[in-house]
């Protein structure tokens, strides 16, 4: 008897269907990432108290030992005080997952609690803590709720219950945005309110909000005691005279805030400082705000600098792509010079 194990003609046909449609929906869901830029922001975040610097990356999954998926409400609510800190953020996403009508109790329980966790995106990993997962897990599902509705707009019902097979959670939510809007800003004004706050909490909040809020009063209160990067950058986007002398003060956790509000009073502060954080991307950002010949000046410096001090091609030529990056996003045709020179240096 003779085996034939190559497949028929119509196998393949099938196998290279199945392949090409997996392909189309996987694209379909990268391109909505790309229309809307929140999707695809960092969303969680280091905010050391009277740190320098931040350390922000994209959300990443629970990395729990705890199966949330698999246990009632009232078994995750049962569990949730004594949990650890990593359950207690497993539990948190699951129930926002299913949009439990506890979350807000919940996020009021975690406000104080700065427990840190490492989680892990990928390759990176970064410390973060319960209060800001829940928050975060809160607006990753308006990020679905519009990309989803981006699609019921966009393509047939096929696609989208397609969609919804590959992808299940990743694509499907049980929250409208009206909903995680009224939620956002209920647990927004909770830890406003709370002068216990955790202040990573707090900066991973603003962070969530590009850096807007509409309480100056208790910003500038949280300033004052956690100079954070977030925090500052929050307050200086009130763009209020009389907070310049306090974000020069903290100048190196302001650079983030100087990208927000680039007034003339600290650009002295940054060419002083070009020499010691010139691979800094907030320091790039904030140089690259100013829009001005002074500024392309020091662009073209922190170039130099970066060449000087990277003799390793590969080294020097990823912290020039990041710099790029950064001026190419500002649109401004007065750095051209400066895009067209780290063109030739990446050559």
């Amino acid at each position: 008897m003779e085996f034939n194990f190559l497949p028929s003609k119509l196998q393949l046909l099938t196998y290279a269907l199945d392949f090409m449609t997996k392909y189309f929906l996987s694209f379909l869901l990268l391109f909505g990432l790309f229309c809307y830029p929140q999707l695809a922001n960092e969303s969680n975040l280091v905010a050391d108290n009277g740190a320098n610097t931040s350390s922000r990356t994209t959300k990443a999954g629970s990395g729990s030992a705890l199966d949330a998926k698999h246990l009632s409400e009232a078994l995750l609510l049962e569990r949730f005080s004594g949990a650890s800190a990593e359950h207690k953020i497993a539990i948190a996403e699951e129930l926002v997952e299913r949009k439990s009508a506890k979350v807000t109790e919940l996020f009021g329980k975690l406000l104080t609690d700065d427990s840190v966790v490492e989680r892990k995106m990928g390759s990176i990993s970064y410390p973060t803590n319960p209060a800001s997962e829940l928050y975060a897990a809160v607006a990753h599902q308006k990020e679905k709720a519009e990309r989803k509705k981006y699609y019921e707009r966009t393509t047939t019902k096929g696609l989208q219950k397609e969609l919804k097979g590959m992808f299940g959670r990743d694509y499907d939510t049980k929250w409208t945005i009206a909903e995680t809007d009224a939620c956002l800003s209920k647990l927004t004004a909770m830890a406003l309110a709370d002068n216990n706050v955790s202040p990573r909490t707090l900066s991973s909040i603003f962070y969530t909000n590009g850096f807007k809020s509409k309480n100056y009063a208790r910003v500038k209160h949280f300033a004052t005691r956690y100079p954070t990067a977030e925090i500052l950058a929050t307050l200086a986007n009130f763009k209020n005279p009389s907070d310049i002398s306090y974000l020069t003060k903290h100048a190196q956790a302001s650079y983030l805030a100087y990208a927000h509000y680039p007034h003339a009073a600290f650009f002295p502060t940054l060419q002083m400082n070009v020499d010691n954080d010139y691979e800094n991307k907030d320091f790039q950002n904030a140089i690259t705000a100013y829009k001005n010949s002074d500024s392309r000046v020091l662009l073209e410096k922190i170039c130099a600098n970066i060449c000087k001090n990277n003799v390793v091609k590969m080294n020097r030529d990823d912290k020039l792509f990041q710099l790029y990056s950064i001026v190419e996003k500002s649109n401004c045709r007065l750095y051209d010079p400066v895009l067209k020179k780290i063109d030739k240096l990446m050559m």
